[in-house]
């Protein structure tokens, strides 16, 4: 992506401390408050958009076999484990297929809870395919490669614990904790009127005499039709392939400091 395609922090801060009359910071908000609410809007448009794609290689843990479910995304929406720095090599990777309620928590792998077990001693046979593609009336040979998300982590059957790494692509919620935000242009009428509405919220717990102030900021974000919002959520799905693409990787670089 181009740095034209972006604005600055301090370009959405200087529009909208204008537009609330608070550009010194004199209505007992912080600076702080302005760009936690900046943040707060490019969440809240991950979570209505999907715009944001992330990469992440993680250590797998072999101990346990549960991995803290990673802060900052959701969705996720392909997961390999692989062993030394190469994940694409053709022989270095295996897919880890979703398992409906698989819960390691107390066995590390080796027993576990799940509604179908891998030998079919619970309600029938493991529906994920071996790597030799041999099966009997009983089981399925082969190595499985399985995991599920439970109490916060993400828990990986025992097979997985013949390899050292972890990748996790999914949908990013915004940018990490503590960095600051990025925010692409087609966003910045919805980040600015985002941050204006909740400014208006705070101020008419305050003062009642803000109540208008509020109900006009919120219309202008939110209105069905023409709200700013409405907007930015057309605008990313009528990016092309390409430039969605080239975003996505672009965001995703944040996670790779």
């Amino acid at each position: 992506m181009y740095q034209s395609d972006f604005v600055s922090l301090n370009h959405i801060l200087a529009e909208v401390t204008v537009t609330v009359n608070d550009e010194k910071f004199r209505n007992g908000l912080t600076k702080g408050w302005y760009v936690s609410r900046i943040q707060d809007a490019l969440q809240e448009l991950a979570f209505d958009t999907f715009f944001q794609k992330v990469t992440l290689d993680l250590d797998l843990p072999t101990d346990t076999l549960q991995l803290d479910f990673p802060e900052n995304i959701f969705n996720i929406r392909e997961l390999y484990v692989y062993n030394g720095d190469n994940c694409c090599a053709p022989t270095s990777s295996q897919v880890v297929h979703w398992k409906r309620e698989f819960n390691n928590k107390n066995g590390k792998g080796n027993a576990y809870t799940a509604r179908i077990k891998d030998r079919g001693f619970s309600n029938g046979n493991d529906p994920f395919l071996p790597n030799n593609g041999f099966e009997s009336s009983s089981y399925w040979f082969g190595f499985k490669y399985y995991a599920n998300v439970a109490e916060g982590k993400i828990m990986f059957s025992s097979d997985c614990r013949g390899f050292t790494k972890v990748r996790i692509v999914a949908n990013g919620a915004g940018c990490p904790i503590g960095d600051l935000p990025v925010i692409p242009k087609f966003f910045e009428r919805a980040v600015n009127d985002y941050v204006e509405e909740r400014f208006f919220n705070t101020m008419k717990t305050r003062d009642r005499a803000m109540a208008p102030r509020w109900s006009e900021a919120y219309q202008k974000l939110n209105d069905p039709r023409v709200g700013s919002w409405k907007k930015a959520t057309m605008r990313i799905s009528s990016l092309q392939t390409w430039e969605k693409q080239s975003l996505e990787e672009y965001l995703s670089s944040m996670w790779h400091k």
